[in-house]
């Protein structure tokens, strides 16, 4: 009996031991996701790039950091920035940036983005100060040719790739926002009054046309003013008052006698 209670106690020991050892194993592990890689740090030191998976930090008394590989984006707030010409415009940058390497990523700097921001706002200001106002709005695409590469060669010692960039969300500001209002107005009141005097030359050339063709043929001087008296369907007719002779326009009919001209209604 007694021999009994003595190995069930170490079969008590031994069980204890068993799980203590696998509690120490399962906390000693870290999994690094399928959109990570994972930093070995022993004593210290980076000795390894681990992929992902299962790794253990027991019994070897290691430290594994893991470094999110995704895609990323970072923006800079709106800001002012003067151009060439010592005009304000008002811009944004953006990037979609990813880790390229995470031992530099990890040891270059303390703060990784932090250094991609400041070369965010040194190139948008250089880009936009290096340029007209003119030119700028001529051309907005020419502001972000070869950002991405240059963006891309700033940040790449602190283990960061830039794969897109985009300059958005341009706006005048101050005078410049004035300037481009005033001129926006008169050019579209120089077409307007283009449009008035189109109007009045093809108005003008119409009644020409009708005085030409009365000229000729006075029957349709009489036509115009049967038309003008029958007035509007369901609207009473025009009143028309028609000074010298009695009657409509007098037409002669060739053969006849006379100069073959109306009278004119003064000789009534």
């Amino acid at each position: 009996m007694f021999e009994s209670i003595i190995l069930l106690g170490a079969l008590g020991v031994a069980l204890a031991a068993a799980l203590y050892g696998l509690r120490r194993r399962r906390a000693g592990e870290v999994i690094v996701h399928q959109w990570e890689k994972g930093l070995l740090l022993k004593d210290g030191a980076i000795t390894q790039i681990l992929e992902p998976g299962r790794h253990a930090t027991w019994p070897a008394r290691v430290v594994i950091e893991r470094i999110d590989m995704r895609e990323l984006a970072s923006a800079a707030p709106m800001q002012e920035v003067l151009t060439k010409d010592n005009l304000t415009l008002k811009a944004t940058i953006a990037v979609l940036h990813a880790v390229a390497d995470p031992i530099k990523h990890r040891t270059a700097t303390d703060s990784p983005h932090a250094r991609l921001y400041e070369a965010m706002q040194t190139a948008l200001r250089e880009r936009i100060g290096a340029r007209t106002l003119d030119e700028i709005l001529a051309d907005r695409a020419a502001l972000a040719e070869g950002l991405v590469a240059e963006l891309d060669a700033a940040v790449a010692w602190c283990g960061l790739k830039v794969t897109r960039a985009f300059i958005r969300d341009l706006a005048l500001a101050g005078p410049a926002k004035q300037a481009l209002a005033d001129l926006w107005k008169a050019q579209k009141d120089g077409l307007a009054a283009l449009e008035r005097a189109r109007g009045e030359q093809a108005a003008l050339r119409a009644l020409a046309n009708a005085a030409r063709q009365l000229k000729g043929n006075p029957e349709l001087m009489n036509l115009r003013i049967l038309s003008a008296l029958a007035g509007q369907s369901g609207k009473p007719g025009a009143s028309l008052i028609l000074g010298g002779g009695p009657g409509l326009t007098p037409i002669v009919r060739e053969g006849e006698g006379g100069s073959g001209a109306p009278e004119s209604p003064s000789d009534v």
